[in-house]
């Protein structure tokens, strides 16, 4: 379209459409035009489609346009703003490309970090300095451009110009992510917004603070990126907003159909309600009832109340779950990244002790990333063992990844049934190339004689001689012996040319006073190599060779079969090949070490002890069993990759290798496996990894995450719009609250960059492992709350970020379980401050008790193994967030006056309780807590009144709570210090009263300086148990101090 048919154009639609407007504009000094895209599509479609394709042009002519309209301003400068574009048009920030360069889209999100509002160059006037001429350069550029010559005729100056004026607008970049409901559990991606001029006016600055969700239409364009300052290939792409406007963050961003508002309504009637709503959160997570309603109350929350002093009481519920934690026994086989593995137990050597390994979490070549190393003492263990002999052994609450149909869950150790299918590896593959040094050392010699060589590296030679020895060998402290069959001797000067080659000792032969005819006996009588070797005593797969590349491995394993492993090949049913062991746990490692081929294989264990008279001697074999490789395609895998090393072993492969490759007629490829056997085994110390985002990774092939307390977290997080699951260390720079941080190259300097919690605003953060929150970020906590914003002042940049956000956090306890006889500061190490503001606090505990275990084993067998289906949510996870949705959005329940009685008679009842020396049972803040509890279950049956039904029920919960953690033992009654995490609880508070009267007296007698046995004399008179934990919490607290050993002085 031809430029002066264009400007015509948008003369007559402003005359038409939008001429009173224009004059309010001017009459109010305003700097924009809003333009409905629509309207001007209906005047004319050729001009909306050039608009599209062409924005940057049409939108200049266009402003042009607005110049000619008779209005009374002269050189009104005016800018149009779009706004309401076709949903072709709004992209979705991953799927931005190339091709949407220069083309006018629209985006939507969350924006996650902001710069500060700067001026910068619209016009740059230039004069030359060899003439003294003025040019007026348009700066279109992130850098300043200069003039690439003077414009005089007579002068042609190209180099000397000096910046003589220029014009102002003011800028700002934005970062925006997409909306949570969008990527559903993907990562979400990011784009840089650039607004100038009017779209960055202290009003729009509001908006555009990060947290805050927006709706963006503008130009995608393109910028060089810059490495080290030089201009690269590749480009950065960013879009020049036309038009901003504010999203707001609320629940009816959910499409509530009139079917779904049906079912809804017929929901809030039925009676069932809150059990529905109950045994919807978690389903595969038994019991928990307690922790279940007060999470439903938690997504549905009460409602915020605005004082007349316009400060605010918060209506959102914040609940804490500590949990012990899930974990497996050091002997666990972790599967790295590169197809390695490496035990757990090994992977740190200290509790929290930061750690870097990229493991494989069984999701294709998606690596995780380790961070943290825990060990926990004495822990309960349980074992599930598969069809194939595979096993896990770890903690009651370690979850592993079930399958069941085509869906896949996390079920905890305690919750699987037998016939449960977990998710396995069929292979492992690996990347490694390099050599796994040894790091073995020699030793000074009396004599050379006994000097050897030592290997630098295990290579194949090396991890030959390792599978032989461990097969068919032993070690003493002085030999390294191995026996070898009469009829398989071509396989002696292999193993004499390695010990050559690789310690330069000789291998001799000698005679057993017991040795059969069958075989012959040989030995290296060197005491270093024997002690260099020792570790093969073990039986099991070395280090070395977990570690190895595969040529290794295969090397390793042919060595090993050469010894302890035979071929059937007597055809169908009866071809296999398999390795004979007393040691269950070599089968296991070997199983693990064949899936680097793609080898299936399978433990035939016999469990039973058999005696035997042989000689006249009664021999007791230990329990023995096979790994059997059976399926044709893993025997040609065996053939191909690992083999014998014999001739006549190799024969009998040939022989298998050739009948299975005239039957192989389906490739299998499992990826779950039946659980057939579940053991009780005795407590054992348990290790942990933490695994920051996905918190799952492999373990002796079967797939595992952290911890059922997260899986419970995630799941919530789940059900709500936006919700949002992250671990107190994994979150991202920006931490949970906010901060500022550089960034020079794009956004300009210092900005401000929304945490998790600010992205949640008005939804729910789940924050896993809560203990370990940055500190910073818990200062910022104890605003963020109770105020519900969180401050920022930092580099120049001064903000209060919304943060109306519902806080799910979970913690480990200390010591590795919890402990009901400790108050709770001792168990969990978060700031009293902060614990003070949780509504409620839970304990996820596994305790051993009859009944309930009765009631479990009994639903278990009834609902899963005779017939029954594993229970489904009753309310989807769909329905379920649109009913809390619909109820968060319609429903503002206020309190009667029944209700009101029933909370304020609890709180007064409890208060009365307490006296001067007694323990407080309970706060203002736990007043307001039940407010809202009630007040959210009102909503869950879509009633504008909180009746006395819902006051019971948030008290009921309430008693739940301070009984976990506010009953004092020693005194049988509810002491709200203990739950809160104060220093003293009254019960410490009366033994210190005690001590300090105590010591009153003593001092009459003493002076200043009192004998500690005097002292605890004294005080044990008065009934106090354990006076020296009293006195060392005492002198911890600054109430006394000792002067020297054993004496004891009050501090003035």
């Amino acid at each position: 379209m031809e430029r002066e048919n264009i400007l015509e154009k948008f003369s007559d639609f402003f005359n038409e459409f939008y001429k009173d407007e224009l004059m309010e504009i001017f009459s109010e000094n305003k700097k924009y035009l809003k333009v409905d895209f629509s309207l001007l599509d209906k005047f004319d479609v050729d001009l909306t489609d050039y608009l599209l394709e062409n924005p940057e042009e049409t939108i200049g002519i266009a402003e042009d346009a607005l110049k000619q309209i008779d209005t009374g301003v002269v050189d009104a400068k005016i800018r149009v703003r779009f706004y309401n574009l076709p949903e072709s048009k709004e992209i979705r920030i991953r799927n931005v490309r190339s091709e949407h360069i220069g083309k006018m889209i629209v985006v939507d999100g969350m924006v996650k970090r902001a710069s500060e509002v700067r001026p910068e160059v619209s016009e740059a006037i230039f004069q030359c300095l060899e003439c003294d001429s003025k040019l007026t350069i348009i700066q279109t550029e992130r850098m300043l451009k200069a003039p690439l010559e003077c414009e005089n005729p007579a002068c042609g100056n190209r180099k000397a110009f000096k910046l003589a004026g220029q014009k102002l607008y003011d800028a700002r970049w934005l970062a925006v992510e997409e909306p949570f409901e969008i990527t559903e559990g993907e990562r979400p991606s990011d784009l840089r917004i650039y607004l100038k001029e009017d779209l960055t006016s202290p009003k729009m600055q509001n908006k555009t603070e990060p947290g805050n969700r927006i709706k963006i239409v503008g130009i995608l364009k393109e910028l060089p990126k810059r490495v080290k300052g030089t201009p690269s290939r590749q480009m950065e792409i960013y879009l020049e907003a036309n038009h901003v406007e504010s999203v707001e963050i609320e629940w009816e961003e959910l499409d509530i159909t009139a079917e779904n508002e049906q079912k809804i309504l017929e929901l809030a009637n039925d009676p069932e309600i809150y059990s529905k709503l109950m045994n919807s959160i978690a389903p595969a997570i038994y019991g928990l009832e307690e922790i279940k309603e007060a999470i439903a109350l938690q997504l549905f929350g009460g409602e915020t109340h605005i004082q007349k002093d316009r400060s605010r009481v918060r209506g959102t519920i914040h609940v804490l779950l500590v949990g012990d934690p899930s974990c497996l026994i050091a002997d666990e086989r972790v599967v790295m990244s590169d197809g390695t593995i490496l035990k757990i137990g090994k992977m740190g050597s200290r509790h929290l002790e930061n750690i870097n390994y990229k493991v494989h979490m069984g999701m294709g070549r998606n690596a995780g990333k380790t961070n943290r190393f825990h060990i926990y003492r004495k822990q309960p263990i349980l074992e599930i063992i598969t069809e194939t002999g595979k096993s896990i052994r770890g903690t009651y609450n370690q979850p592993v990844l079930v399958q069941k149909d085509t869906k896949q869950k996390w079920k905890r150790l305690d919750e699987i049934k037998l016939g449960d299918k977990v998710r396995v590896l069929s292979k492992i593959d690996c990347r490694k190339k390099r050599l796994v040094k040894t790091n073995w050392i020699d030793y000074p010699y009396y004599h050379k004689s006994w000097h050897i060589k030592v290997p630098e590296f295990v290579d194949d030679e090396l991890a030959s001689l390792f599978g032989y020895i461990i097969a068919d060998g032993w070690i003493t402290k002085t030999r390294v012996g191995f026996v070898v069959n009469k009829d398989e001797q071509d396989i002696v000067p292999k193993i004499n040319k390695i010990f050559k080659n690789y310690f330069d000792a000789p291998v001799g032969v000698y005679m057993h006073k017991r040795a059969s005819p069958k075989v012959t006996y040989y030995g290296v009588n060197r005491g270093h190599i024997a002690k260099l070797l020792s570790f093969l005593n073990e039986k099991r797969v070395p280090d070395f060779i977990f570690q190895s590349r595969d040529s290794v491995v295969a090397s390793f394993l042919r060595w090993l079969y050469e010894g302890d492993g035979t071929v059937f090949s007597k055809g169908r049913g009866r071809l296999s090949v398999s390795l004979k062991s007393t040691s269950i746990e070599l089968l296991r490692d070997v199983q693990m070490s064949l899936l680097r081929f793609g080898i299936h294989s399978r433990i035939l264990w016999e469990g039973t002890l058999r005696s035997a008279v042989i000689k006249g001697r009664k021999i007791v074999s230990k329990p023995a069993g096979s790994l059997m490789i059976r399926r044709s395609e893993s025997i040609i895998k065996f053939g191909s990759h690992i083999g014998f090393v014999s001739e006549k072993k190799n024969q009998k492969l040939k022989v298998a290798v050739k009948y299975a490759k005239s039957h192989v007629h389906r490739i299998h490829k499992e990826l779950t496996e039946k659980v057939v056997k579940i053991n009780r085994l005795q407590s054992q110390d348990v290790f942990d990894i933490e695994v920051p985002k996905y918190h799952r990774f492999v373990a002796n092939g079967i797939v595992v995450h952290n911890t059922a307390k997260s899986v419970l977290m995630k799941v919530v997080s789940g059900l709500i719009p936006r919700g949002r699951y992250v671990s107190g260390k994994g979150v991202t720079g920006a931490g949970l609250t906010a901060t500022v941080v550089k960034d020079e190259e794009f956004l300009g300097g210092w900005v401000l960059e929304a945490g998790a919690l600010v992205m949640t605003n008005r939804s729910l953060c789940a924050i896993d492992e809560f203990e370990k929150i940055e500190r910073t970020d818990q200062v910022a906590l104890h605003e963020m709350m109770e105020q519900q914003t969180i401050s920022i002042a930092k580099a120049n940049i001064i903000a209060t970020l919304p943060a109306m956000t519902t806080i799910l956090a979970g913690g480990n306890p200390k010591l590795g379980r919890f402990d009901p006889y400790l108050p709770i500061k001792e168990q969990i190490d978060i700031p009293e401050t902060i614990l003070s503001r949780f509504d409620l606090k839970f304990a996820l505990r596994d305790i051993p008790n009859p009944d309930t275990d009765a009631k479990v084993t009994e639903h278990i067998l009834l609902s899963r193994h005779f017939g029954g289906v594993e229970s489904e949510p009753v309310i989807n996870n769909d329905l379920y967030k649109k009913y809390v949705a619909y109820a968060r959005k319609n429903c503002h329940p206020k309190l009667s006056r029944e209700a009101a009685d029933e909370i304020k008679q609890f709180y007064l009842s409890l208060r009365e309780r307490s006296g001067e020396d007694s323990p407080i049972a309970i706060t203002p803040r736990q007043y307001e807590a039940l407010i809202r509890m009630a007040e959210a279950s009102a909503k869950i049956q879509l009633r504008n009144e909180v009746i006395k039904e819902d006051a019971l029920r948030a008290i009921t919960l309430m008693k739940a709570s301070l009984r976990q953690f506010g009953f004092e033992h020693e005194t049988g009654m509810i002491d709200i210090d203990r739950a809160e995490g104060a220093r003293a609880t009254a019960a410490q508070r009366s033994k210190i009263r005690i001590v300090l009267d105590v010591l009153d007296e003593l001092t009459a007698v003493y002076g200043k300086e009192i004998p500690i046995d005097e002292i605890v004399k004294k005080v044990k008179e008065q009934g106090v148990e354990n006076p020296e934990d009293i006195l060392r919490k005492m002198q911890q607290e600054g109430i006394i101090y000792s002067p020297k050993v054993d004496f004891y002085s009050k501090v003035k």
